[in-house]
């Protein structure tokens, strides 16, 4: 039994990671941040933990082109998250605004999630988080998951940076026209819940 912890990556978890990191299973992955999409991934195991932590989809958006200053993250990124890294490949100048004016969606962040959350292969027990859980509950629902000998109270929130609520009215209705479906349904998903075996 092991224990993971599964996100699309630019989910903000690097606060969690220096609290509760040496607790992980490190596999054959030398972070504890995977973002694997294949949800039946040999490295789980049978029995083991796996929580899912995901953010919204704008703030997901704008941190992968924060972090993609000279094109080549977004490549690399979509590459381990099993997203379309070609289409990142083709397009290394392409601002965030350009990105979001393109209807396709080169992330495959909804079926990222979905891969976890649908997934009737499963042999792990699951639990699925979006970020704001951490803002109410900190991190005591991942140390009871996995059973942790962890003080949640050493844990302390932090508001993601790449906020979409703080960009430019442009930005806010090219994120809708684009994500404006994916957001309402991540919004419609419960802040926490749990798939046992």
């Amino acid at each position: 039994m092991a224990n993971f912890l599964i996100t699309q990556g630019c989910t903000g978890t690097y606060s969690l990671i220096n609290v509760i990191g040496r607790h992980f299973n490190h596999g054959c992955n030398p972070t504890i941040n995977h973002h694997y999409r294949d949800p039946n991934y040999s490295i789980f195991g049978k029995n083991s933990k796996v929580i899912y932590l995901m953010c919204n989809p704008y703030d997901y958006t704008i941190s992968s082109f924060t972090r993609s200053k000279e094109g080549s993250f977004n490549v690399d990124h979509t590459r381990q998250c099993g997203g379309d890294w070609e289409y990142f490949q083709n397009n290394k100048n392409q601002t965030l605004e350009e990105y979001l004016a393109d209807p396709y969606d080169a992330f495959k962040y909804r079926e990222h999630a979905e891969g976890y959350l649908n997934n009737t292969d499963r042999q792990y027990n699951l639990l699925f988080m979006r970020y704001e859980a951490l803002s109410e509950y900190g991190i005591k629902p991942l140390v009871d998951f996995w059973g942790l000998d962890v003080d949640p109270s050493i844990y302390k929130f932090k508001q993601r940076k790449s906020d979409w609520t703080q960009m430019s009215d442009e930005v806010k209705l090219l994120l809708e026209n684009k994500y404006g479906k994916v957001m309402e349904w991540y919004q419609n998903l419960p802040l926490m819940q749990e798939f046992e075996v």
